[in-house]
Formats: structure tokens, C-alpha cells, sequence
């Protein structure tokens, strides 16, 4: 209850001025074209995403072009080839190999269109930093071989096309996480105000229960290394209250204060609400636990106060956050650190 996971829906009070979500564009010397944007994901996320093939071609795509090869060696002097088909009978095709593969900061290959537009190889490095708490900054320099390559392209459609595959890759994070991590996690938008999370554990409903109720336990999960909960107080009764406070990295302070206003042996319900209070009002957040054959599912669903808040969470990057806090329980619970029936 309270979720380390939620932090990052804060983000927008420690984030720069550079951290947009789409894609901005300039121009260096004579032949480079400079791309940044920022994603709501960790550095090793957003770089499986856009080196595994059996992703990219899940977003890597615009304007109904779907890609229909994407065959890859990612090492350095390995070859790539990808396809996409730009009509029912026609299909553009791109060619190039790796010449540096540093997981997951620093990828460049080169890269020449089988039409051969450019007039000449192309060299694109993409460089990922991580800028906040499962934020990450991708820069990525496309070298044309001559001024001429570089103006058609900026002018041409490359880069609104390029703005709605990576959009294709902000919304396809969520289902990624629980697809890599071999778990059923998932979180969804429901409804005007809610978000929906769910994940089941191989445990009894008792153990996970009190995995949510317990402080001892809660600093185990709720916490990690790189966003240690400093404070973890719980008063685990209806009308009791919690509270937790986190410190980041850099030395911020995110506090979370609750009251629980129901507790059964199968759910919880309480109302929570950060500081500073960002999201207009309390957080009304509904916790579900059901056991069946030893495994028990929870499902949380949590209610803003508001659209405009709900979508600000969404876009923060909390799913990350939330499958690892899950992550931690479940190597908490296959322990048997909590006490199972």
C-alpha cells in the first residue's frame, strides 16, 4: 500500500527543462542532424527495445508502413537489415552494420538505403542517459555524407514519422515490462480517472498480505538501493495511518502519507496523497488479493483526483518503478520471509 513504484510520478519537480517527450531537432556543421527525446524508461530498458528484433518491429514504424524484417547481429561489425512496406507493392529497405555496441549507453552503425537517397553511407549514434528515476534522454547524431542528404531528409517526413513510432514505443513500456521480466505484470488506464495494476505471486493471499501490511517487510520491497525508504511507519487498522518518505540519489526527499480506511483478509483501501501534493487531492487506491491453487493475484486500482493527474502518472514512468518494487517481493516471498498458511 503506497508504492516506492509511484515515486516517479513526482518527477516533474526535480526534472530539467530538457526533459521532453517529443522529439526535438538540430542541426550541427553541415551534414549532422541531432535528435533528442526523452522516454519514460531506464537506460536497459529503452536499449532492448531498440536493439532486441523481435521488439522494434513492434514500434519502429509510421504512417501504416509496418516493418516486415528486421534481422540483426548486434556486435560490433555485425550487419542489420530491416524492411518496411510503404504499400502493398512496394518496399523500402535499409542495410547497415554496428561499429559500436556499448550496452545500454552507446550505440552507432552505419546504415544506406537500398534506393540509396542519401547519396552515400549514413553513421547514426544513439546515446542514452539516464536523467531522473526510470527517465532516460536518447541523442541521436545522423552523419550524411553531404549537406544535400541532410536538408532532404529534415524536410522531408522523417521526422514527424519518426515522433509517432517512437509515441508507439512510450505506450508500448508497459506491456514490456511484465513480457521481459517472465511475470504477468500489467498496468492499463481504466476509465476517466484509474489506473489498473496487476501481477500475481506464488504464494499464499496471507503472506502477500502481510507483505503490505508489515513495516519490516515493506522496507524490503518498497525500497532499493538506488531509492532507499528512509521512513516506513504503518499502523495497519482501519482509520490507522502510514507513512513513507524516500531518498533519491541525489539526495531529494519524496514523502507519502496515507489513511487506511478498510483492511480484510482480502483487500485494502486507502486514500494517500505525496508531498508536495501534486495531484490536486488524496489518491483513493483499492488493493485486491485472491488465492487460487497457492498463487494469489493482486490487483491494484488506484483513482486520481483528476484526468490531467492520472495522465501525468501514466507518463511518468511508474510502471517500471512498480514491476521492480514487484520484482523485490516476490524474491521476498519465494524466501519465506512472511508467513505462509
Amino acid at each position: 500500500m503506497g508504492w516506492r513504484s509511484a515515486t516517479p510520478a513526482l518527477k516533474p519537480f526535480w526534472k530539467g527543462p530538457d526533459m521532453s517527450a517529443t522529439l526535438q531537432l538540430s542541426m550541427v556543421g553541415e551534414t549532422d542532424l541531432v535528435l533528442t527525446r526523452t522516454f519514460n524508461a531506464s537506460p536497459a530498458l529503452l536499449w532492448r527495445a531498440l536493439t532486441d528484433p523481435a521488439i522494434l518491429p513492434r514500434w519502429q514504424w509510421a504512417q501504416d508502413w509496418p516493418m516486415v524484417q528486421c534481422d540483426m547481429d548486434l556486435r560490433e561489425g555485425g550487419a542489420f537489415r530491416w524492411v518496411w512496406r510503404t504499400a502493398p507493392d512496394r518496399l523500402m529497405k535499409v542495410q547497415g552494420r554496428f561499429l559500436t555496441v556499448k550496452a545500454p549507453l552507446r550505440l552507432v552503425h552505419t546504415e544506406v538505403f537500398d534506393d540509396d537517397w542519401t547519396g552515400g553511407e549514413t553513421t547514426v549514434t544513439q546515446t542514452l542517459t539516464e536523467i531522473a528515476p526510470q527517465t532516460t534522454r536518447l541523442s541521436m547524431t545522423v552523419r550524411y555524407p553531404k549537406p544535400e542528404a541532410r536538408a532532404a531528409a529534415a524536410a522531408g517526413g522523417m521526422i514527424p514519422g519518426m515522433e509517432e513510432a517512437y509515441a508507439k514505443l512510450d505506450a508500448l513500456f508497459p506491456r514490456l515490462l511484465g513480457e521481459l521480466r517472465g511475470t504477468d505484470f500489467r498496468l492499463v488506464a481504466t476509465g476517466d480517472r484509474q489506473i489498473t495494476v496487476t501481477r500475481s505471486f506464488a504464494a499464499r493471499k496471507a503472506a502477500v498480505l502481510r507483505a503490505h501490511t508489515d513495516p519490516a517487510l515493506l522496507r524490503r520491497w518498497m525500497g532499493s538501493p538506488d531509492m532507499p525508504l528512509a521512513v516506513c511507519e504503518m499502523d495497519a487498522r482501519p482509520g490507522g495511518g502510514f507513512r513513507y518518505v524516500w531518498v533519491m540519489q541525489d539526495g531529494t526527499r519524496i514523502a507519502l502519507t496515507g489513511t487506511i480506511l478498510t483492511l480484510t483478509d482480502s483487500s485494502i483501501t486507502h486514500t494517500e496523497v505525496f508531498d508536495p501534493d501534486w495531484t490536486g487531492g488524496p489518491t483513493t487506491v483499492v488493493t485486491t488479493f485472491t488465492e487460487q491453487a497457492g498463487r494469489t493475484a493482486v490487483r491494484v486500482d488506484i483513482t486520481y483526483a483528476t484526468t490531467p493527474a492520472r495522465d501525468q502518472v501514466l507518463a511518468s514512468g511508474m510502471g517500471e518503478g512498480m514491476a521492480g518494487s514487484y520484482d523485490l517481493l516476490e524474491g521476498l516471498l519465494a524466501a519465506g520471509s512472511s508467513a505462509q498458511d
